[in-house]
């Protein structure tokens, strides 16, 4: 399995962010190309300072390409007074703005790009598309941050819990390059367990009071028509004192002493249960003001920066979305996807997104014909084996199959393919073990033609997203931004988005060559790249048989490779462009 064969061309930025001079130069057409302005301008209802949002939003995609790292730089530069004289506050605003759909801007450009590659024979592909899920930690300084808190750090290296933000990003694949095209910042609450306890505790017990309160009411009434029935015969009693009256009032009165009984039971009961009710809900609320939510102490989170922001602006949503589930907001990304003509062949994620939510989601969406692949956790997820209908854990089809594995002299690999249902939809399991390692690792694909080396081929691809993360943050200063402002944050990841796409286009227009080109331009530099992008391919497989002598899991490896800015920092300087920039 040879990461480089389809990872080799993900450095889209690398060798352009270290030749700004080019870069500069074809800015202009870039961005003329792109229709900023009139992108910009669906805002220019929104001023700023008097400032049209158009121009300033333009001045802030541009402005890291002039050589400037914020607008405090730009100002200090003095180029504030020459050519944006007045405009820094402008800037600012345009910034914190909560009524400017960052999002729309974002899709927008997403579309500017699609088109403009899929009209040019040159940029055409008609590679795998896939969509591409992940989430990345964005490192944060200051506790005053809006929605900001400590989150969890699930790669290898690095401490456990971060603070600042969790960037969950929707990405397309489309046969020769990665673009973000959707994201949604979160932060987590932590403490699930104890809060989730004491939120269900809670339920119960005002759901047993409203249960208590029903039948006390019942009670109440059923005494109510059992006194007007003993009214009735004392009434009869009375006119007519024989046995027969007596009797029955007698019987009457005795019911109504049972029932008012009941009733005294029920309204005790009722109280000892409102009282549960009462005792939850300050259990809940010293839970909240003692227990550190977000990792914050109380007193932390009231001394964050807040802004009052109309409901329904898209301010508003984005800060709704911080606290949202991610599984949701995957969702809602890929049917916002579908629903603007981004049809991918795939999706691809990691473990942690792995839901029947997203398989039942991708059958409803085009009549299935998105695909998933994806990893999963080897836990006790129930499966129900084809055709034979037994419902069995994932561990359990893993004891029971392992002695039924395939060879893959290709991968160097063992695997076992088993057919199945996951609530209800048809997919196949490929459990994977590679070289000499001992430890299992599970696929799962609804496409049920693909073979495991095609599969293994097309997981690939998810691998492109870690590297758009680890270049823009190198680069582009994602999750750069100190602002206080949530709306802010949102702009200057979706700035630093927009970026990224143009520089995808200016690499795909300025590097790409047709066959015909690369007859036409046989030189010493080509003969050089076909020899690295060899070598690149001889070093994974090398790795590979490494692994196999050590025992060392080469997926694992790949993951935690993937993952680590060093490693990922000295990879790409293996680049076939860089390397003939050195050469140079």
């Amino acid at each position: 399995m040879q990461l480089s064969k389809v990872t080799k061309k993900n450095s889209e930025i690398d060798l352009l962010a270290d030749n700004s001079e080019n870069l500069t130069s074809s800015l202009t057409s870039v961005i003329n190309k792109f229709r900023l302005k009139r992108h910009f301008a669906i805002f220019d209802c929104i001023k700023s300072k008097g400032f049209a949002l158009s121009s300033l939003l333009n001045i802030l995609v541009i402005l890291p390409f002039l050589g400037f790292a914020s607008i405090y730089s730009l100002a200090k530069a003095g180029l504030a007074k020459a050519d944006f004289d007045g405009k820094k506050d402008a800037l600012y605003d345009a910034k914190n703005n909560p009524l400017i759909d960052w999002r729309k801007l974002l899709l927008l450009h997403v579309k500017r790009f699609r088109y403009l590659t899929t009209h040019n024979v040159n940029l055409q592909s008609t590679k795998t598309t896939a969509l591409i899920f992940d989430d990345t930690v964005l490192e944060k300084t200051g506790k005053k941050i809006e929605k900001s808190g400590y989150v969890h750090n699930h790669t290898s290296n690095g401490a456990t819990y971060i603070f600042g933000f969790k960037l969950l990003v929707c990405g397309l694949w489309d046969g020769e390059s990665f673009i973000p095209i959707d994201f949604s910042l979160h932060r987590e609450k932590g403490n699930k367990t104890k809060r989730k306890k004491l939120i269900n505790a809670f339920k119960k017990a005002r759901k047993a009071s409203a249960n208590q309160k029903t039948k006390a009411k019942s009670a109440q009434n059923k005494l109510y028509k059992q006194g007007q029935r003993l009214e009735t015969w004392a009434s009869k009693l009375q006119d007519k004192p024989n046995k027969t009256n007596q009797k029955a009032y007698n019987h009457c009165r005795g019911r109504y002493g049972i029932i008012k009984l009941e009733v005294a039971q029920a309204v005790s009961l009722l109280t000892d249960k409102l009282s549960e009710v009462e005792t939850a809900k300050k259990k809940i609320k010293r839970f909240y003001n003692t227990t550190k939510l977000y990792g914050l102490s109380k007193t932390e989170r009231e001394q964050q920066y807040k802004k009052a922001v109309g409901s329904g602006t898209p301010g508003a949503v984005r800060r709704k979305e911080a606290n949202d589930n991610k599984i949701n907001m995957m969702l809602k990304m890929l049917s916002r996807a579908v629903k603007n003509g981004i049809i991918p062949n795939y999706v691809m994620i990691d473990s942690w997104f792995f839901c029947s939510g997203l398989l039942y989601k991708l059958a409803r969406l085009k009549n299935g014909s998105i695909k998933l692949i994806s990893m999963v956790k080897i836990n006790n997820q129930i499966f129900t084996l084809c055709p034979t209908d037994k419902q069995m854990s994932v561990k359990q089809i893993l004891a029971t199959k392992n002695r039924t594995s395939t060879d893959s002299k290709k991968l160097k690999a063992k695997y076992i393919r088993v057919a199945c249902k996951y609530k209800g939809i048809r997919v196949n399991l490929f459990f994977v073990k590679m070289g000499k390692s001992q430890k299992w690792h599970l696929l799962i694909t609804t496409d049920l033609s693909l073979s495991f080396i095609k599969l293994m081929e097309l997981y690939q691809i998810r691998w492109s997203i870690e590297v758009f993360f680890k270049e823009t943050k190198q680069y582009l200063s994602l999750g750069g931004c100190q602002s206080n402002c949530f709306d802010a944050q949102i702009a200057d990841i979706t700035l630093s988005m927009i970026r990224y796409i143009m520089l995808i286009y200016f690499k795909r227009i300025n590097y790409q060559q047709s066959i015909g080109e690369l007859f036409k331009n046989i030189s010493d530099e080509l003969v050089m790249l076909d020899l690295v992008s060899r070598l690149l391919e001889i070093f994974w497989e090398l790795l590979e048989i490494l692994c196999e002598l050590a025992g060392v899991d080469f997926l694992e490896l790949q993951r935690d490779a993937m993952g680590n800015n060093k490693f990922l920092s000295k990879f790409i300087t293996l680049y076939p462009e860089k390397v003939l920039k050195k050469a140079a």
